[in-house]
C-alpha cells in the first residue's frame, strides 16, 4: 500500500471525469465549486487546490484550467507537457529530446490511416497522438491497424486506449510520468495528491498517486485499482469523490 500524506492536491482526469467526453456540455456548476475550492486553497495552504491531468491538446487543459481558476500547473496530452498558469509556459516532459520521431508517426499514422479514413487524429497536440474511431473502423480495430501502419517504428512508441480513442505516446510517457512531473513542479509530492481518472490511460496516474478515486462510468478494471468508487458517473461522481475525501 502507497505511503500517504495530508491531501494538498487533487489531479482530475478530464473526459469521462470532468465531464461526459468530447463534444458535451460541461457541468457548468461543478466548475464553479471547483473554481470556489481552488481559490480557497489560494487563501488557505492547508485546503487541497485542483488541477488537470488530461489527455487532451495545451490550449484545453488551458481554458478547462481557467474554468476552474486554477493557480498550479496542470497536465496535457497524458503526460507529455506542462502547462503553468503562473508564468503561461508550456513545457515539454523532461525525458522528451527533440527528435522527429512523433512527427514520424503522426506522418505514417495521416498517410495509412486518415487520408484513407479509417481514423480520425485529433488536432492540436504537439508530442503525442490521438486516433478517434470513424464509420469505417470500429474503436477496437484501430491499435492494430495502428501497429500495422506505424511498422518499425511501433517500437518507440505506447499505444493505450481511453475510453473513446486510441492514443499513441512516445515510450515511456504516460501519466504516472506526468504527475512525477507534476510534483517536481509544484513541490507536492505524489504520497499528497488524490488522481481521478476513468479509463485505462489514466491507470498509471492512479497507481502512483497517494489517493486515488473513480466515477462509476469508470470499466471495472479501474475500479479494482482505486481506493474509493463514486455510486454517480462524471460529474456528480466527483462531487461524491470530493465528499468522501472531505474536500467539500
Amino acid at each position: 500500500m502507497l505511503t500517504r500524506e495530508p491531501l494538498r492536491l487533487v489531479v482530475f482526469d478530464i473526459d469521462g471525469v470532468l465531464t461526459d467526453g468530447e463534444a458535451q456540455p460541461w457541468d457548468l456548476e461543478l466548475m464553479a465549486l471547483l473554481a470556489g475550492l481552488n481559490r480557497a486553497a489560494r487563501q488557505d495552504s492547508r485546503r487541497p487546490a485542483m488541477t488537470l491531468c488530461s489527455g487532451r491538446p495545451a490550449p484545453y487543459v488551458d481554458a478547462m484550467l481557467q474554468a476552474i481558476d486554477g493557480h498550479l500547473p496542470g497536465i496535457f496530452e497524458s503526460g507529455a507537457g506542462l502547462y503553468d498558469p503562473a508564468g503561461y509556459r508550456f513545457l515539454p516532459h523532461p525525458a522528451l529530446d527533440a527528435n522527429s520521431l512523433m512527427h514520424q508517426v503522426k506522418e505514417q499514422l495521416t498517410a495509412e490511416l486518415g487520408r484513407p479514413g479509417l481514423a480520425m487524429i485529433q488536432p492540436g497536440k504537439e508530442y503525442s497522438l490521438s486516433l478517434f474511431p470513424t464509420a469505417a473502423t470500429p474503436l477496437a480495430r484501430l491499435e492494430p491497424l495502428a501497429r500495422q501502419a506505424l511498422g518499425p517504428l511501433v517500437g518507440q512508441v505506447e499505444l493505450t486506449y481511453a475510453a473513446s480513442c486510441l492514443n499513441v505516446m512516445p515510450a515511456g510517457i504516460d501519466k504516472a510520468s506526468g504527475l512525477q512531473f507534476l510534483s517536481a513542479a509544484t513541490g507536492i509530492p505524489l504520497a499528497a495528491m488524490l488522481a481521478v481518472g476513468d479509463s485505462p490511460v489514466d491507470a498509471p496516474m492512479l497507481a502512483v498517486a497517494g489517493y486515488s478515486a473513480a466515477p462509476a462510468n469508470a470499466p471495472l478494471a479501474i475500479q479494482r485499482l482505486v481506493q474509493f468508487v463514486a455510486p454517480s458517473p462524471a460529474s456528480q461522481g466527483v462531487r461524491e469523490i470530493l465528499a468522501h475525501f472531505k474536500v467539500l
